[in-house]
């Protein structure tokens, strides 16, 4: 006390301290209302959990792997989603986790090459895909003898229009398949590395944004999306997911809010989503993936109506389980409504199982359940109105983007009649208390064990009141030290 009244060094030390304060303060509640503290964290709830225990049990009748069409065979694909499925759940260490991984690992070869003709082809979607699976669960790149980072990053296309296209080595260039999905998870599984995400592959996915906001599944030969009609409303999820986990340049949270804008648009009252072509219609697998990243960006209104959905339409419990359907099989997601009530009917049989194995490892998503990738993936700030601004779509303008470790017709369910605009209401809502169609698929559409192609694949948002709530009163303690000051300095 008898220091400040006392001298003008003393009364300078006050106005140094009471700006410091100040600032402080105002900082505090920048970050606040920026939704900083909001990292994804996974807080999968009961339904997730039955579902887990349901994929856990037919790992381990299956010698942990989920088994592909012929018999004896496995599809990698799924099995390696079996183990993103734990992960964003936070149960990498459960026993099944860690046995299905180590054998996706030992057998990581077979998981991401196929051989025709003599030819080994290196798939990228399915390098990637493995690589997310091994990095997301604490494991090296390196598995089966091989370094899947450093594979990885030779796929990466450096000439031409498609520079930072992850594309498959193949000799001929007609037989790359590499897609959106392959593109979004390869930045997925990048993120963990020292090396980050080279910034062409971050610029190649910006450019395959349509002018409406989804993105782009199929790739061709072009550089990036320029119809609407080449949308797919699943390969918008991962696309987005993907650009959670990048730096936010202004390109990225332009992107990132475009599209989530037309991601909302197209749930349903009842919180359902379609895929796109014949997976238009209500679907637990397009509702899964889509609810994941909404929860991730923020959207927690949207992304609780489709977990609500899924759990309502689409697993079996000990509710609804009273006909044929074993009591082994609680837990399970089914793709719709439908191929519910095929298995209430018959049980899930050999021949429906497969699309139970998609469903399970994908609808679960919904469920609480953290996004892939990086943990420490934010969702996407607030803002008082809806933009409207285009994101780029071209390779050569998007800004590039340099990561560190630090961490086809569109779809058309009804839009939604509240809440859907993700720079408004949907982010600063508080959290609200048989079919025969394919699943949409995020594998390589090539298998070396199967007769068919093996295709497979929490609440977040900031606590504002807290950060809130102590840049306010920083910002009163530092006006009174300033008024303090101010009343000494007139002292003789």
């Amino acid at each position: 006390m008898r220091e400040v009244a006392t001298g003008t060094t003393s009364r300078s030390r006050l106005r140094v301290a009471a700006v410091l304060t100040c600032c402080a303060g105002a900082t505090a509640m920048l970050l606040g209302g920026l939704g900083s503290a909001g990292a994804a964290t996974p807080t999968p709830t009961r339904s997730a959990d039955a579902a887990l225990g349901w994929l856990a049990a037919r790992l381990t009748a299956n010698a942990h792997a989920i088994p592909g069409f012929g018999p004896g065979t496995v599809d990698w694909g799924l099995t390696a989603d079996a183990v993103l499925a734990f992960d964003a759940a936070g149960r990498s260490t459960d026993p099944e986790a860690i046995a299905t991984l180590d054998r996706l690992a030992a057998n990581a070869t077979a998981a991401t090459t196929w051989t025709a003709n003599g030819t080994t082809v290196r798939d990228a979607g399915a390098t990637a895909k493995t690589l997310l699976a091994l990095r997301s669960s604490g494991r090296s790149s390196t598995a089966d003898g091989v370094d899947l980072d450093a594979e990885l990053r030779s796929l990466i296309t450096t000439s031409g229009p498609q520079i930072g296209r992850f594309s498959d080595r193949v000799p001929d260039p007609s037989w790359d398949a590499s897609n959106g999905f392959g593109q979004a998870m390869s930045v997925l599984a990048l993120g963990f590395s020292p090396g980050g995400v080279p910034s062409p592959a971050v610029s190649f996915l910006l450019a395959q944004q349509c002018p409406a906001g989804g993105f782009r599944l199929t790739y061709g030969s072009t550089a990036g999306c320029s119809t609407d009609a080449a949308a797919d409303s699943d390969a918008t999820s991962l696309a987005l997911q993907a650009l959670l986990s990048v730096d936010r340049t202004p390109a990225v949270l332009t992107a990132l809010r475009h599209g989530t804008d037309w991601l909302l648009a197209r749930q349903a009252p009842d919180g359902s989503f379609g895929g796109t072509g014949p997976t238009a219609a209500a679907n637990a697998n397009s509702t899964g993936l889509i609810g994941q990243y909404l929860r991730a960006a923020g959207a927690t209104p949207a992304a609780d109506r489709a977990a609500t959905w899924i759990a309502s339409c689409c697993q079996l419990t000990s509710a609804n389980a009273t006909g044929t359907a074993a009591s082994s099989d609680i837990g399970a997601l089914a793709y719709d409504a439908a191929a519910l009530a095929a298995a209430l009917r018959d049980g899930i049989t050999s021949g429906a199982s497969d699309q139970w194995y998609r469903s399970g490892t994908q609808a679960v998503l919904a469920f609480g359940l953290a996004p892939y990738g990086p943990a420490d993936a934010e969702p996407l700030p607030p803002t008082s109105t809806t933009t409207t601004t285009t994101p780029t779509t071209t390779p050569t303008t998007a800004t590039p983007t340099t990561t560190t470790p630090t961490t086809a017709t569109p779809a058309t369910t009804a839009p939604m009649t509240a809440g859907a605009s993700v720079a408004g209401t949907e982010l600063s809502a508080a959290p609200a208390p048989a079919s025969t169609a394919t699943p949409h698929s995020t594998a390589t559409p090539h298998s070396t064990t199967s007769a068919s192609p093996a295709p497979g694949l929490a609440t977040t948002g900031s606590e504002v009141a807290l950060p809130v709530g102590t840049g306010a009163l920083l910002l009163i303690v530092g006006v009174t030290i300033a008024a303090a000051t101010r009343r000494q300095s007139r002292r003789p």
